[in-house]
């Protein structure tokens, strides 16, 4: 708050002034535009006026609100007799309020004021300074005094003018009982400076601002208050844009009053008026262009405030001007020429009325809820194909789908597209921070991580061991800050507070301090051993690079999209605003009235910059009276706003007959059905009108409907809320499809889209007209929370030292706990307001918190509110005979929140909460979501080395970068329909075939390459495991199917090793360990209403209970790891493993979870077990604290909480494709992908050896005797050997060498030689040579590792 500003600045030469357009709009109130209300009145409705209430800041009757703002009362707002804005209500003639019907003129602020801009234009980081708007403005009104009653034409000047001080501030007292406190004044938060007392805090209803005075009266204040206003800091989002919210601020309304007999108050039925507005910062401080230092360029500053000076070709003036650094001023300016005012009846076209009807007609749903606002733009314009009116929109929105697979993946492959919208599905999710992990940089040539010394592991394993134990503290505090503002909002929102103490509440508080403060200390430890850590002298880390752990996540709302309905934003609102000079503007091309010239000198006499005369003069020159051309005089330019417009399209500075429309903000209340856990079911499932298949929850259709299986009375609960509504998703729309034509080639286009539509498409892509907004606020009410405008205990001061919090005093209780420095603890955590007590569940049958989100909703209210109070009403909000409700609103549904279907009566029908009627449903279904942020982990994972006989830690953890988490390689040998086992390096282990008198041979280990002695034992015992299980016939036939068939749908290998796949041996497969779980990011939440009965207080399942391992009461989630149908996964089956070793296996070998069983088999395998909805691995969520069990005034030992978290991870031992990723699919989180690191593959590929059996043949020739120095050995196999061998019939052998066994060691596994192959014989022309002949048997085998390209 402060005195009168200064006002007396000398007035300003031309040079010295910028001109800023600003754009005009003005709104006709009149009975006519409220409508009649009868049955077949489709149009808007006007609101009553809704302001807020700042009573609901007090703290002294414990009458506090989680929102200032109630939502708009339109149960009566046709026709204007019953409405509140219109007609005095509480008279017993129900007179009208005749001094609110006239011309509301509003005016748009740029967008300089909306955002912060850098405190110094030097390119250096700074602190944002958010400006304040001009708080001066100037409203001239020319009246053409030919449109109005003659008879009292003398009560009227032609051109008169007002004064607005937009932060001229009122007290309750001081305002002139003539005053209308809804439209002369405007209720604003000043804002309580430091530690406000219970006086400043009570105030606050009794504070408005906004004065308007008559030019000619008004006279430089003295002693006056004005508050501060700033947008951004405003309590009230709507303030700046919403007239009914700033009149006198940023509006005024013109009513056409005068004086008529008897002195009684009259106002003109008719007028045609045209409006100029001027605007000014009241002193030179508050400029964003005013430098008094001259430190910075005009085009510096100009760069700054989203301004461009027009290029009129008097570069010798502008660029002089905008190298000048003197002190220079800003002068808003805007038109609106020929208002026609008419009491009786409605302008010639008001959109909103057309929107109305188009969103009343559910023929063809103009509503369309998604995921994200383009994927509930794809579902509105797919349900409107065929159905749509205009040509143009209808050739636009087919386009559109046209590219939609385009715009999700930039090749035509059908998997391709399904991989990129798994990919954009990830946005249908808030993340929020997972932690800091350290790392030691360092590769090899082929990227392997380079692995540091013993001593620098450790190092880094305590650094990040303390980092998890810091961020879980970090989030946890942040969680009891928030409660310490919970218990504070419960106190004071509680009527019965104010006589009765509170014990309970100063418990909560006592022991929320205690904890905190206990923790606080913990996390200034730890931030001191890790800066210790860091600055040890032995430098261990001094290479280590800080990274990040995944992110946590949370579903978004659903987004709501309204088409055909235009967005009030105009379309260059982003854009620079195009500012001229004085000299810019244009003259008039005839002498001026007396009359303008007397207006002239009025304005000056109060605007301190010399731009009065040459405004106005513009201002007379382009009324459409005066005909101005459509291009402007050389050196000159048009106002922004000044546009050569159309009938249809009328300049934005002409009326043209046209209501404006400028939608602010949706209202929306929905009925929410909670379907029990029990009957939801996770599967890859088609959606009711889309044969697209998405993995995800659904409910359970197969034993009877919905609305059968659901026990009466339903968990429903009543959830509404208010969002701003965003920009067009056609304004992000457009910059996706630019950006794909020009990365797209044109024969990759021309197979969507011929040139010609692209073109089309392009030029006309702003007409398309969407309103979207999320349904912000769904999710926090099933969490008994609250979005609102809301008092806050504390406030934030700048001081020297940076920004401090500061507890306001009328806040503070300490007779209950709720002490300042207690206050002071919730640093900010106080977005969201507990439910407390404001909403009675006391009789409820079930608890209104919802921990996991999973029913479906229908619309009960859906109203889109303008800046002037028009309201597009979604649904009659009339209540309904016998307490049925309100009608219903079948909007478009995308895929996601489709409900399944049912037949009834022979006709699909969605499996809704209720019966539904053929193709429509109103019902949007909520798949399972954790309210709350979670994370899917998913790691390679390796033992954990054991010290001694005792464990102290978790039988598994996460392997680093730098260890190879691969224990074995698989390959299929086609040749000898065997499967080959290989170690991690690639060296050859062993093989089993089908085949021999027990349907399975097993080869000796190691055969035919020597034994490798420096082999890992842990690698060849889970190969021992494996091996012993496929000497089972049965089971080893079950395994070739399960690869053979998974070879067939993987992805093709590299290019390198795809050379040789297939010809002899399929690609080569890892067995892995990997561990998975579901983490959330910090203590289960819980319910916030404190009214709930003996039914209501526990929800159906809570998110977290170690105890409830079946899952009775507790939630238990499924997750769909590797998918079949998508090419781009690469799980082949996995092994269900043990958190520790059973019989020294550490995973079950006997069943293997596949997707690739074979088909339909008469007798299935018995060791496949195929991966259904039924079979899919469960998780169950896990949060732990890092406060000590022993001691909550500590944390618990980083080593211990470090193996917590590896206990949660799940072992699975895996089959994969080393090429491809394995993804994890929940539905209610981002699919997860697992990927080996390529260097883990390259090295045991440039050893593994593709060999098969042959044999056995007959040759002229005997072979070579044994050779003890050659025995084969890896690398002697990859040599060309010394000696050759003829074989018949395999060419010439150039890259292949014959392994010949031999009996050298009585019973011991033969040995090798490696031969050459050179070619004998032609099979084309057979013929007998002299014997004796030899009988062979042995290898053929190629000397290429298959990795390995040819010739390399």
């Amino acid at each position: 708050m402060s005195e009168g500003p200064n006002l007396t600045t000398p007035a300003m030469g031309d040079s010295d002034v910028l001109l800023v357009p600003i754009q005009l709009q003005a709104f006709c109130l009149n009975p006519a535009v409220c409508g009649t209300g009868k049955d077949d009145d489709k149009g808007a409705r006007i609101i009553p006026i809704t302001q807020p209430n700042y009573t609901f800041l007090r703290l002294d009757n414990f009458v506090v609100q989680s929102d200032v703002l109630n939502h708009a009362d339109l149960h009566n707002a046709a026709p204007a007799k019953t409405n509140s804005r219109m007609t005095d209500l509480g008279s017993r003639t129900y007179t009208a309020r005749r001094n609110r019907h006239g011309v509301y003129l509003h005016w748009i602020l740029p967008q300089l004021y909306r955002s912060g801009v850098a405190a110094a234009d030097s390119g250096e980081a700074s602190t944002p300074e958010f400006r304040a708007p001009p708080t001066r403005w100037i409203i001239v009104r020319k009246l053409d005094l030919d449109s109005i009653d003659q008879k009292v034409r003398s009560k009227f000047k032609q051109y008169q003018a007002w004064v607005i001080e937009s932060d001229y501030r009122w007290s309750l007292d001081d305002i002139p009982l003539d005053y209308d406190l809804e439209v002369d004044v405007s209720p604003f938060v000043v804002g309580v400076a430091g530690q406000g007392d219970d006086e400043t805090i009570v105030q606050q209803a009794e504070v408005f601002i906004g004065r308007k005075t008559p030019i000619e009266k008004w006279s430089e204040p003295t002693g006056a208050q004005y508050a501060d206003i700033n947008l951004l800091r405003s309590g009230n989002q709507l303030f700046a844009d919403f007239q009914l919210h700033n009149t006198n601020v940023f509006s005024i309304l013109d009513n056409f009053e005068y004086e008529g007999t008897d002195q009684k108050t009259c106002f003109l039925d008719e007028a045609t008026a045209s409006y100029y507005l001027f605007g000014w910062h009241s002193n030179n401080d508050s400029d964003p262009l005013w430098d008094a230092s001259k430190s910075f360029t005009h085009s510096q500053r100009l760069d700054s405030m989203f301004m461009t000076l027009v290029d009129t070709g008097i570069s010798d003036v502008t660029n002089a001007w905008l190298k000048s650094s003197d002190p220079a001023r800003l002068c808003l300016h805007g038109a609106m020429y020929d208002v026609k005012w008419n009491h009786e009846e409605k302008p010639a076209y008001v959109p909103a009325d057309n929107f109305a009807k188009r969103v009343l007609d559910q023929k063809v749903p103009a509503v369309s809820v998604g995921t994200t606002p383009m994927d509930a733009l794809i579902t509105y314009c797919t349900a409107r194909q065929g159905h749509e009116d205009d040509g143009l929109v209808a050739r636009l929105e087919e386009d559109i789908l046209a590219i939609d697979s385009l715009l999700h993946a930039r090749d035509d492959g059908v998997e391709g597209q399904r991989e990129a919208k798994d990919t954009v599905y990830n946005w249908n999710f808030s993340r929020s921070k997972g932690g800091a992990h350290f790392f030691l940089g360092g590769e090899d040539a082929n990227g392997k991580p380079t692995k540091p010394t013993d001593e620098a592991i450790d190092a880094l394993k305590k650094i990040n061991q303390i980092q998890l134990v810091l961020d879980a503290s970090s989030r946890l505090a942040e969680q009891w800050r928030w409660d310490m503002f919970s218990t504070w909002w419960k106190f004071v929102s509680t009527v019965s507070n104010k006589e009765d103490s509170n014990t309970a509440t100063k418990s909560d508080a006592d022991d929320i301090a205690h904890r905190l403060e206990n923790l606080n200390k913990c996390i200034k430890d730890l931030e001191a051993r890790l800066k210790d850590k860091f600055g040890a002298a032995d430098s261990l880390l001094a290479n280590t690079k800080k990274g990040v752990l995944p992110f946590y996540y949370r579903a978004k709302d659903p987004t709501l999209l309204v088409g055909g309905v235009e967005s009030g934003w105009p379309t260059d609102f982003a854009d620079n605003v195009s500012v001229r000079l004085p000299v810019q503007t244009i003259a008039p091309s005839s002498s001026l009235p007396s009359a303008v010239s007397s207006l002239i000198s009025a304005v000056q006499n109060v605007l301190p910059m010399k731009a009065a005369k040459v405004l106005l003069e513009e201002f007379y020159a382009l009324q459409p009276v005066q005909k101005p051309s459509d291009t402007p005089p050389q050196g000159h330019a048009y106002p922004q706003f000044h546009e050569k417009g159309t009938e249809k399209n009328p300049s934005r500075d002409n009326w043209g007959n046209r209501q404006p429309w400028f939608p602010l903000y949706m209202e929306w209340e929905v009925e929410y059905t909670h379907v029990p856990y029990d009957f939801w079911m996770l599967d890859e499932q088609a959606a009711r009108l889309s044969d697209n298949k998405m993995v995800r929850y659904g409910v359970d259709a197969s034993e009877k409907p919905l609305w059968e299986k659901l026990k009466k009375p339903h968990d429903t609960r009543i959830l509404s809320g208010r969002v701003l509504i965003l920009p067009q998703p056609s304004f992000s729309l457009k910059n996706k499809v630019i950006q794909l034509f020009s990365d797209t080639t044109p024969q990759v286009l021309d197979k969507y889209l011929e040139k010609g539509e692209r073109k089309e498409l392009l030029d006309n892509i702003d007409s398309l007209s969407y309103l979207s907004c999320p349904l912000s606020g769904l999710t926090e009410g099933l969490l008994t929370l609250s979005m609102g405008t809301h008092i806050k205990p504390e406030n934030k001061e700048l001081t020297k030292n940076g920004e401090t919090i500061v507890a306001v005093k009328a806040a503070q209780f300490s007779n209950v706990g709720l002490t300042k420095d207690r206050l002071e603890l919730i640093k900010g955590k106080s977005d969201f307001t507990p439910f407390a007590a404001m909403t009675n569940f006391t009789n409820a049958a079930y608890c209104p918190f919802k921990p996991v989100t999973h029913g479906q909703m229908a619309f009960r209210k859906l109203n889109i509110i303008d800046k002037f109070g028009q309201a597009i009403v979604g649904i009659d909000p009339q209540p309904q005979p016998h307490n049925r409700p309100p009608p219903p609103l079948f909007p478009c549904i995308s895929d996601f929140y489709e409900p399944q279907t049912v037949r009834k009566n022979e006709v699909l029908v969605a499996n809704a909460v209720q019966p539904q009627k053929n193709s429509a449903c109103e019902f949007i279904q909520l798949p399972p979501q954790i309210n709350q942020p979670a994370r899917l982990n998913a790691d390679f994972i390796l033992p954990n080395e054991s010290i001694g006989s005792v464990r102290k830690q978790s039988y598994w953890r996460s392997a680093t970068e730098w260890e190879n988490p691969v224990w074995g390689w698989i390959v299929v040998n086609y040749a000898d329909y065997g499967i080959q086992l290989f170690l991690q390096d690639g060296t050859f282990y062993g093989e089993v075939r089908i085949g021999g008198p027990d349907g399975a041979l097993d080869a000796p280990k190691w055969s035919p390459f020597e034994p490798d002695k420096s082999i890992s034992t842990p690698d060849a015992l889970r190969l021992d495991a494996l091996i012993l299980r496929l000497k089972n016939k049965d089971y080893l036939k079950g395994v070739w199917v399960m690869l053979t068939t998974a070879l067939d749908s993987l992805p093709p290998a590299p290019d390198a090793y795809a050379q040789f796949l297939g010809c002899t041996i399929g690609k080569p497969l890892a067995l892995v360990n990997m561990g998975w779980s579901l983490e959330l990011a910090g203590p289960p939440l819980s319910n916030q209403s404190t009214l709930t009965g003996v039914h209501s207080s526990s929800p159906e399942r809570v998110l977290v209970d170690d105890k409830d391992l079946e899952g009775d009461h507790s939630y238990i989630f499924h997750v769909k790891l590797g998918d079949k149908e998508r090419e781009y996964d690469g799980l082949v089956g996995y092994f269900d493993g043990y958190s520790e070793p059973k019989q020294n296996e550490e995973v079950n070998y006997d069943i293997i979870s596949t997707y690739f069983t074979g088909g339909k088999l008469e007798t299935p395998f018995e060791n496949l077990r195929s991966l259904t909805k039924d079979t899919y691995p469960t998780f169950k969520p896990y949060w732990h604290s890092p406060i000590s069990p022993s001691d909550s005034s500590k944390i618990m030992d980083e080593d211990t909480y470090s193996s917590l978290h590896n206990a949660a991870l799940h072992p699975f031992g895996a089959i994969v494709d080393p090429f491809t990723a394995v993804h994890g699919y929940t539905s209610f989180l981002p699919a997860k992908a697992l990927q080996l690191p390529a260097w883990t593959w390259q090295s045991a590929m440039e050893n593994i050896l593709a060999f098969f059996h042959w044999g056995p043949m007959t040759l002229v020739a005997d072979v070579g005797k044994f050779v003890r120095d050659d025995r084969l050995t890896l690398e002697k196999a990859k040599l060309r050997p010394g000696r050759n061998v003829s074989l018949p019939g395999l060419g010439t052998g150039e890259e292949w060498s014959w392994l010949q066994p031999y009996d050298e060691g009585g019973d011991r596994q033969p040995l090798f030689n490696a031969f050459g192959i050179e070619k004998k014989g032609n099979l084309a022309a057979p013929g007998f040579q002299k014997g004796p002949y030899t009988a062979v048997e042995g290898f053929v085998q190629l000397r290429r590792p298959v990795g390995q390209e040819k010739g390399g």
